[in-house]
């Protein structure tokens, strides 16, 4: 902060010349040893007798300093080579202060405290010229509806003097006279008290002399910048008051909602006599002061409503109360300090029973979900009892995080939430819930909501084989429960559709009506993913029955001619086996499991003899392509029973035996 040098002797009309007004001052300031001074201006009078009232009055400031506390300035040496240039025998000879020899000893201007800024100019903000050099308060002021009262010193500018190790210089270097504000010794000093608190305008090293105070219900800092928050009291000054300090403070409060534990209060606040500056709200809970809030939050329609004034001026503040009746206030603070006035009086009920509400009860497929919030104001767990059909199925905690009902509730938390699903059969439920209270108080019931859950369709795919080339034929059944129709299926190859049919196959068992037996042809060799998917009809989703990979033959035509026992063995036959593009198939013989020879069959067929170890044998014939993703063909399959080795009484030998898919026994050919 920049101040400038003053112009003439008392730029600020501290002392109220225009009233011929005795003018109080001295040669020299006198420090009291917590770098407060009184100080003035030095007068005219003559060398020889300014030097003798100068060494009575350094003499006498001498004694008086030893005796004065932080705020008994006015008994120092200024005030003393005062007294002296004024009533010399009076102060001389008679015990008493310098002022009680200008003013009578009762007078205002001799209480030791510096007079409001408002009472010199008219207005209670700092003169140009000062800057705030401290602050200090008092605790439960009257005139701030209980809350703390604010006063903030306007100490003068040096102008181009120095300033010792006390930050503190002479009230000459600024032209700041010392006496009674406006030369009334109803008035109290002004210019006179060489002091700093140091909270405010810290940059500033060098400060004068106090020209006059500020007082006002909001906080010090949030008025000007350059202060800090370190407090200090002095509950003397509590009764200190002018009348220019008019209270203008007025709002209004336009929110007010009872909320779980206390209420929340919104509205706005304002100063018309301090432009553009936020003031304080003091809230009440049964007259006693709650709490302070600063009224700075953006209201566009208060800005409309009062020109110049800008737009932060509201509030939203939220009161913890205890249950029972309670009254509610709102006071708006005056920045005189000089008091507040009230905008609102509310009697409320507080209830110490939990609050809460159910926002969801909804049906699913084979589901019910259950969905709220719960907040108990005694701040203990938030447990949820949900009922369904009259059945207790769950009690959970709400705790889950709701920015909605935290932004509702200030202070009590936004994990409030609670969402269940259960398991429930279709058709309608009737979902209950209770909140469980925590402390004083009583339970709180919800309510009940009715909500249907549906069935999704059900069934299954039970065969998926490949009948011939190119085709595959699945098998199952598929049902929806929300209706007695049947219902379709879609079946995919490889993930493309291949059309959608009807599930109203006969069965013969308890899915009568809905079977599906689908063959569907054109498919590419190879291995193919065959999956089938029931479509719902209550609107709750289609549901797969189901996937399964098989293989697709490529053979065109061939079959086998015999399978049967022969000679320590087998022999295999089968005509022309060929692929779809016109060459000869592989064949391959797989004998109990295991691989056991393969072949290209010829122009003719093949007609082979394998040998096999005596007894039973499990025989599986196919025809192959090809290629990396070849997938066999079953031709046939058997179970080959070869014969032991012995001779029989006419020297012959035994025959062995053959089934052949159930075509029966002995050297009998097999049709495959």
């Amino acid at each position: 902060m920049t101040i400038s040098p003053p112009r003439d002797t008392d730029p600020m009309n501290v002392l109220g010349r225009a009233r011929s007004a005795p003018s109080l001052s001295t040669d020299t300031p006198a420090s009291d040893g917590a770098g407060r001074t009184d100080s003035g201006a030095r007068p005219a009078a003559g060398p020889g007798r300014r030097r003798g009232r100068r060494n009575l009055a350094e003499r006498a400031a001498s004694f008086l300093e030893r005796r004065v506390d932080r705020r008994g300035v006015l008994r120092r040496g200024a005030m003393a080579g005062t007294a002296l240039a004024v009533a010399p025998a009076t102060f001389a000879l008679r015990p008493g202060s310098a002022y009680a020899a200008v003013c009578a000893r009762n007078a205002l201007c001799n209480d030791g405290y510096t007079e409001f800024c408002c009472t010199i100019t008219g207005a209670n903000r700092c003169p140009p010229g000062t800057a705030l050099g401290g602050w200090w308060k008092v605790d439960g002021s009257e005139f701030c509806g209980g809350g703390p009262r604010y006063y903030m010193d306007c100490n003068a500018g040096c102008g181009g003097c120095g300033c010792g190790s006390n930050g503190i210089c002479p009230g000459g270097c600024s032209g700041t006279p010392c006496g009674c504000a406006n030369g009334d010794c109803n008035n109290r000093k002004a210019g006179c008290t060489g002091f700093r608190y140091g909270q405010c305008n810290q940059h500033v090293r060098c400060l004068g002399p106090i020209v006059c105070r500020v007082v006002t219900c909001t906080e010090p800092w949030r008025l000007d910048g350059s202060c800090t928050t370190a407090a200090r009291t002095d509950n003397a000054t509590r009764y200190h008051n002018r009348s220019c300090l008019e209270v203008d403070a007025t709002g209004n409060v336009d929110g007010f909602t009872v909320v779980p534990g206390g209420v929340r209060i919104s509205g706005w606040a304002l100063d018309p006599t301090a432009v553009g500056w936020p003031i304080s709200v003091n809230v009440y809970d049964c007259l006693r002061p709650s709490t302070t809030i600063r009224a700075d939050l953006p209201r566009a329609d208060v800005a409309a409503a009062y020109p110049g004034q800008g737009p932060n001026h509201g509030f939203d503040v939220f009161l913890r109360l205890c249950p029972g009746e309670r009254l509610v206030s709102v006071a708006a603070n005056d920045t005189t300090g000089r008091g507040s006035n009230w905008i609102f009086h509310r009697m409320v009920t507080i209830s110490p029973n939990p609050w809460g509400h159910l926002d969801v009860v909804e049906g699913g497929v084979g589901t019910l979900r259950v969905a709220g919030w719960a907040i108990d104001p005694d701040g203990g767990p938030n447990l949820v009892d949900v009922i369904v059909d009259g059945v207790h199925v769950a009690r959970i905690p709400a705790d889950i995080d709701r920015p909605d009902v935290a932004a509702a509730y200030p202070l009590l938390g936004g994990r409030a939430g609670f969402d269940l699903t259960v398991p429930v059969s279709p058709g309608p439920h009737i979902a209950c819930v209770i909140v469980r209270n925590a402390g004083a108080g009583a339970d709180l019931d919800l309510g009940c909501r009715v909500a249907s859950a549906s069935a999704a369709p059900t069934g299954n795919l039970e065969s998926v084989v490949s009948p011939g080339p190119g085709s595959v034929r699945v098998i199952g059944w598929a049902r929806d429960a929300d209706t007695t129709a049947p219902i379709q299926v879609r079946v995919t190859v490889d993930g493309a559709d291949r059309g959608t049919y009807p599930a109203d196959a006969a069965r013969g068992d308890s899915v009568n009506g809905h079977g599906f037996d689908i063959t569907v042809t054109g498919v590419a060799p190879g291995a193919r993913s065959v999956c089938v998917t029931a479509l719902d009809v209550g609107g709750h989703g289609d549901v797969s029955l189901g996937c399964v990979t098989t293989g697709v033959a490529a053979v065109a035509v061939g079959q086998v001619r015999a399978l049967e026992a022969a000679d320590g063995g087998m022999r295999l036959a089968t005509t022309r086996i060929e692929r779809v593009d016109g060459s000869t198939a592989h064949v391959r013989v797989l004998v109990d499991g295991w691989f056991r020879l393969s072949m290209r069959a010829g122009a003719d067929g093949i007609d082979e003899h394998v040998k096999l170890p005596p007894g039973d044998h499990e025989v599986v014939v196919t025809a192959t392509v090809d290629g990396p993703r070849t997938i066999p063909l079953v031709l046939t399959s058997a179970l080959v029973r070869v014969a032991e080795a012995a001779q029989d009484a006419a020297g012959g030998s035994d025959t062995g035996e053959v089934d052949a898919g159930g075509a029966g026994r002995g050297r009998s050919g097999i049709d495959a």
